[in-house]
């Protein structure tokens, strides 16, 4: 089903009008833009995500870049998405606004653009669609709906994981770190994502993998597997074996 989108943000089905004569007339949706199930689907994704890169999108719909970049101007002609450069090191983001997040009903707020948090989005995003899209190990959970499910539970507030992967084995909560954090809180973060999670995978840049591999090691559960970010080949993660 193809739907569309006037500029005051209404939804409705549209059908061009056709006049007879022999004479072109504007259509009756002329200035308007159409949403289609794919638009739809891409923006919750994009929200879930808080935002994806250019590369990260046109990986989503396997076509290139300026495919991708084709289909960004047109969600921002049409006021669903903001886009810029947040990172020196990364590509154009693209996240957002509060239409797009109506669009694609999405439970989240319209994520406001952070430049300290690029760099970590862009890289679960990555690792996202290792495990999930290419290696197809199992359907993930993004972080705000893992928060969104312990504000509804209620309780302690504890650490998040930045994502789930809920694989045919169990679940595998997934950490991303780009940076070393102080070696205590690291600690305790570890200590309580193996004693919450049946499994826990770690993607990590490769200075600070031998930091992580060993406070994993002290894990009562061994239960932590670390990885280095971008993971090689020969490392890629599988599906993991029950406990």
């Amino acid at each position: 089903m193809e739907l569309r989108q006037d500029r005051d943000g209404a939804v409705a089905g549209g059908a061009a009008l056709k006049v007879g004569g022999g004479n072109r007339r504007r259509r009756c949706d002329y200035g308007s833009f159409r949403a289609s199930e794919r638009d739809a689907e891409l923006l919750y994704l994009v929200g879930e995500q808080y935002a994806l890169t250019l590369p990260q999108l046109a990986c989503l719909i396997g076509r290139s870049v300026h495919t991708a970049r084709a289909l960004r101007d047109r969600w921002k002609r049409a006021g669903w998405a903001g886009s810029g450069k947040l990172a020196v090191e990364a590509p154009s983001f693209v996240w957002l606004t509060g239409r797009g997040a109506a669009l694609a009903r999405s439970p989240f707020r319209a994520w406001q653009p952070n430049h300290g948090l690029a760099l970590h989005i862009e890289a679960v995003t990555w690792v996202r669609l290792l495990l999930e899209r290419e290696l197809g190990l199992g359907e993930w959970e993004c972080e705000r709906s893992i928060a969104r499910r312990h504000a509804e539970q209620g309780g302690r507030r504890r650490h998040l994981p930045d994502g789930i992967v809920s694989t045919a084995e169990g679940r595998v909560a997934v950490e991303v770190e780009l940076t070393l954090k102080n070696r205590g809180r690291l600690r305790e973060i570890i200590r309580d994502s193996g004693n919450t999670y049946q499994h826990v995978w770690y993607f990590a840049r490769p200075t600070i993998v031998p930091a992580l591999r060993t406070i994993a090691a002290e894990s009562a559960w061994q239960n932590i597997d670390v990885y280095t970010y971008p993971p090689t080949p020969g490392e890629l993660p599988r599906s993991p074996r029950r406990a």
